[in-house]
C-alpha cells in the first residue's frame, strides 16, 4: 500500500554547528551510495520520497527530530556530497534564493551531460507545477519556501518542497516521486508526516475534488464575474471561512475580480489551463472552487492529506545530545562497507532485510479512511 503524507515542523532559525554539519555530508552520502549499490539509484529516490524514511535519515545523522531545518540541512548535506562526485546523483535547487535557481541547476546538468535537455525541460515543467500544487491548489496555510530535486542519471527524480506557516511558527513538507508526479490532481503525492492536522484544507489534488474541478473550468468559461453584482460588498468575511459547513454565497471582497474576467475572456479548456493562467494565485482559485459549489452543488474535499521516528541524537539534545565519538565510529563503519570489509556482504544483506522489515511494518500500520465524498487519513 502506497502511503501519502506531510511533515508539519516548528520553525527554527540558525544553522547547525559545522562540527555536526561536517559529519552529516559524510554519513548521509555513505548511506545513500550503499543504498545505492545495494539497491540502485531508484531505491534512494523513492526513499527520499518517503516522509518515514527521509525523517529518519534525518535523524540518523544528529539533526532535530521535529525541527523546520531538519529539511534544509538533510539535503544540503546530500547535495554538498554529491556535488563532490557527480557519478550517479544530482542535487538541484534548496532554500529561498536557491529555490528560485532551479532551473540553472539544471542547466548545468544538462551542460556536464548529466541529463538531456528534453528530460530537463520536462522536469522543470514538473517542478513549477508541482509548487503550485502544494502552494495553490493544496491551500493549508502554508507558503512554499523550499524546494529540491534529487535527480539520477536516467533522468529520474523525487521532488521534496517545504511551506512555512508564520503565524504557527511551523513548517510542513511535502514529498513527490517521477512516477507518480502526473497524478497531481489525483492524490498522487508520495508522502506527508504531521503533528498538526488543519482542520479544513481546501485540497483540490485529490480525485475527491474532481467534480468541483471540473465546474471551476465550467464557471470560468460561463462568465464566473457575472456574481459579482449578486454579492454585497462590505462586512464581508474573507474566504478562508469558506467550508464544506456553509455553502452560501459569501465573498470575500478581495477577490480579483479583474482576473476572473480574464479566465471567461480566455476560456480555458481544462484545469490545467485554468490554475497555471498567469496571475491565477491563491485567492483566484479559492473563489472560483467556492463559487463552483455554490452554483453547481459539487463540493471540494476539506480533508487535510497527512507519517513519523533517533539514533545518534539531535543538534539540541533532543532526544539526547549528539555523541561525537559514537558519530564518528558510524562514519567510520558505513566507510569501511562501502570501500572494502571482509563481512561486507553479510552485513549488505543484513541492512536489506531491516530494510524490508522497516517498509512492512510502515505500509501495514497505515490504513485510508474513505470519508463520504472527501477522503481521509488515519493511522493504528
Amino acid at each position: 500500500m502506497s502511503r501519502t503524507g506531510t511533515s508539519i515542523l516548528p520553525l527554527h532559525y540558525g544553522h547547525p554547528p559545522e562540527y555536526l554539519y561536517r559529519r552529516m555530508v559524510k554519513l548521509s552520502g555513505l548511506i545513500s551510495d550503499l543504498i545505492i549499490e545495494k539497491f540502485g539509484s531508484e531505491h534512494l529516490l523513492q526513499n527520499i520520497a518517503d516522509p518515514f524514511w527521509f525523517h529518519s535519515l534525518s535523524l540518523a545523522t544528529g539533526f532535530d527530530w521535529n525541527s523546520s531545518g531538519t529539511t534544509t540541512a538533510t539535503l544540503s548535506a546530500l547535495k554538498e556530497y554529491y556535488s563532490k562526485k557527480g557519478d550517479n546523483i544530482v542535487i538541484i535547487g534548496g532554500k529561498g534564493k536557491q529555490m528560485g535557481k532551479l532551473a540553472e541547476d539544471l542547466n548545468s546538468a544538462v551542460d556536464m551531460g548529466f541529463i538531456s535537455d528534453q528530460k530537463a525541460q520536462s522536469l522543470r515543467r514538473n517542478a513549477k507545477d508541482l509548487a503550485k500544487a502544494d502552494n495553490n491548489l493544496l491551500q493549508d496555510t502554508y507558503d512554499l519556501y523550499l524546494q529540491f530535486v534529487v535527480l539520477d542519471g536516467k533522468g529520474r527524480w523525487s521532488l521534496v518542497q517545504q511551506g512555512m506557516n508564520s503565524s504557527l511558527r511551523m513548517a510542513r513538507r511535502y514529498h513527490w516521486i517521477y512516477n507518480t508526479a502526473s497524478e497531481r490532481l489525483n492524490d498522487g503525492r508520495s508522502g506527508i508526516s504531521t503533528k498538526k492536522i488543519v482542520e479544513e484544507a481546501l485540497d483540490l489534488t485529490t480525485k475527491f475534488s474532481e467534480r468541483n474541478r471540473r465546474d471551476m473550468v465550467e464557471l470560468a468559461r460561463e462568465g464566473a464575474h457575472k456574481y459579482y453584482y449578486s454579492v454585497a460588498t462590505d462586512k464581508q468575511k474573507t474566504l478562508d471561512s469558506f467550508s464544506r459547513d456553509e455553502p452560501i454565497l459569501r465573498l470575500d471582497y478581495k477577490i480579483n475580480w479583474k482576473k476572473i474576467r480574464e479566465l471567461y475572456e480566455y476560456q480555458p479548456k481544462d484545469f490545467d489551463e485554468l490554475s497555471n493562467f498567469t496571475g491565477v494565485g491563491k485567492s483566484t482559485i479559492r473563489a472560483l472552487s467556492y463559487l463552483a459549489e455554490v452554483v453547481y452543488g459539487d463540493r471540494p474535499s476539506f480533508v487535510d492529506p497527512v507519517k513519523f521516528s533517533f539514533g545518534l541524537g539531535g543538534k539540541d539534545g533532543v532526544p539526547k545530545p549528539v555523541n561525537v565519538s559514537d558519530y564518528d565510529k558510524a562514519i567510520e563503519f558505513y566507510d569501511e562497507l562501502l570501500h572494502g570489509s571482509d563481512h561486507r556482504k553479510i552485513i549488505l544483506d543484513n541492512i536489506a532485510k531491516g530494510m524490508a522489515h522497516y517498509s512492512y511494518l510502515a505500509t501495514s500500520g497505515v490504513h485510508r479512511v474513505n470519508n463520504g465524498n472527501a477522503g481521509s487519513y488515519g493511522e493504528q
